[in-house]
């Protein structure tokens, strides 16, 4: 099926033996660096759309080109190279019967790097950050009886997210001793081939997936203005992610994403997805000159990558110095039964409500109103955020309240007890049909700031 050389496992199981410095300072994104990330972004994109790339086909001489060029800038950078400068090139060929997403002979490469985390223990997961490095290459057309070459440079697909993630990568081998957990830098091929690199990375690469902890994908993310803003999907309901994401816009001086409900087009982080690892695609989506020859590199919008580089920069680091793991999040399953079986809420065609609202109103009309902070977790200064997950059943009720990440055992029971409390929702429906969603809150346990608490006592 392809061909294995064990440079992944080999380097990667090396990294983490250079693992356990201790972090002393703070995170410092372009520190040193006055110009900003604007004019290295715009160097970069302009190499990987050049006509002598002829558009950086997956398997041709251009994407050998671009393989090269990112090998040495991350070398240069101080990234552990965990591929040869070629990169680490694959043959598959298969059909979608066998079980895999793409039916024609693929070969391309895959270019792999790493800095390893600080932490003795947590250095052994990884945050893999990731873009495609491949596009379209060129089209032949006869204009008047003369052969011409178009070339699909793919300025924003995706030498938007490559440039951005090679100053990305800089950044964070400039302050490596304040990543508790390792990153790992991925330039995926054949994404443009049924994201083929991404999912040879992870299912014939890679040796540690299960210590994958999370996912960002970088993929055209270039692009400003109008309908072009810069949005975050975390792929299912995961509401630890959301708040990250959330609190980090918070920050002075932070650009503003928003988190959408969609991803719009396959790319490399629905692979990740599939292997149940939490993802965030970061995109400013789709334009008119998509998958066309004037996707240009003199289009794009270089002062928002910058800032798109340092949110990403701000993910990572908060992610990575996380006591626990991210949580999957909420997704459909497809049970032996009707009765096992449920769906996300954004599966269904009309998903299920509270009051004419959605998990928002809930909270705001029966979980917060009904919700008592106990004497004794008062006593103890017990406070926090308690996430829960459950069911509503397809005559409204609720069922299955689990807590997926608690405070305290007497704080979590509250929150277990005033939703398995809930009068019935109007239940979710698919193809007519009433249908069983899994959904999620976060319950917050606070003080207010005249000194009472947020919520009834």
């Amino acid at each position: 099926m392809g061909k294995v050389k064990g440079f992944l496992k080999k380097a990667a199981l090396a990294a983490i033996v250079v693992c356990g410095s201790i972090a002393t300072a703070s995170a410092q994104f372009m520190q040193g660096r006055a110009d900003g990330l604007e004019k290295d972004i715009e160097r970069h994109v302009r190499f990987l759309t050049a006509d002598s790339l002829l558009g950086r086909g997956a398997g041709s001489a251009g994407e050998l080109k671009a393989a090269n060029y990112i090998y040495d800038q991350l070398e240069a950078a101080g990234v552990t190279m965990l591929t040869p400068r070629d990169g680490e090139d694959f043959y598959m060929a298969g059909t979608l019967s066998d079980g895999f997403p793409f039916k024609d002979t693929i070969h391309s490469r895959n270019i792999i790097g790493v800095v390893p985390g600080y932490d003795r223990q947590l250095c052994n997961e990884y945050i893999v950050i990731g873009a495609h490095m491949d596009h379209l290459g060129v089209n032949r057309i006869s204009v008047n009886g003369e052969e011409r070459l178009q070339i699909y440079g793919g300025a924003d697909d995706n030498a938007s997210g490559v440039a951005t993630l090679i100053e990305l990568a800089r950044e964070i081998a400039n302050n490596k001793f304040l990543f508790r957990r390792s990153v790992i830098f991925a330039f995926f091929g054949a994404e443009e081939l049924g994201m083929a690199g991404s999912w040879y990375f992870l299912n014939r690469s890679f040796g540690e997936v299960p210590n994958i902890a999370m996912m960002i994908n970088l993929d055209m993310i270039g692009r400003s203005d109008g309908e072009n803003r810069f949005q975050v999907f975390t792929g299912v309901s995961n509401l630890e992610l959301n708040t990250i994401v959330n609190n980090l816009k918070m920050r002075q001086a932070s650009i503003q994403p928003v988190l959408s409900g969609t991803d719009y087009f396959p790319s490399d982080h629905r692979m990740f997805h599939e292997k149940g690892i939490p993802i965030a695609l970061f995109t400013t989506g789709l334009h008119r000159d998509y998958h066309t020859p004037r996707d240009t590199y003199d289009k794009l919008d270089y002062t928002q990558m910058e800032q798109i580089a340092e949110f990403a920069f701000a993910l990572a680091n908060s992610v990575a110095n996380r006591d626990e793991r991210l949580s999957v999040g909420i997704t459909t399953h497809e049970g032996a039964t009707e009765e096992d079986t449920y769906y996300t809420q954004r599966d269904v065609d009309k998903p299920a409500q509270f009051l004419h609202g959605d998990e928002v109103q809930f909270l705001k009309k029966w979980v917060y109103p009904y919700l008592k902070y106990p004497d004794s977790a008062i006593r103890a200064g017990e406070g926090g955020r308690v996430y829960a997950e459950f069911i509503v059943e397809k005559d409204g009720r609720v069922s299955n309240v689990v807590i997926t990440r608690g405070v305290s055992d007497e704080l979590d029971a509250e929150v277990v007890k005033v939703i398995s409390a809930s009068p019935k929702w109007k239940a979710a429906k698919l193809r007519g049909q009433n249908v069983r969603v899994k959904t999620s809150v976060a319950v917050d346990f606070k003080l207010s700031k005249n000194g009472g608490f947020g919520i009834k006592k």
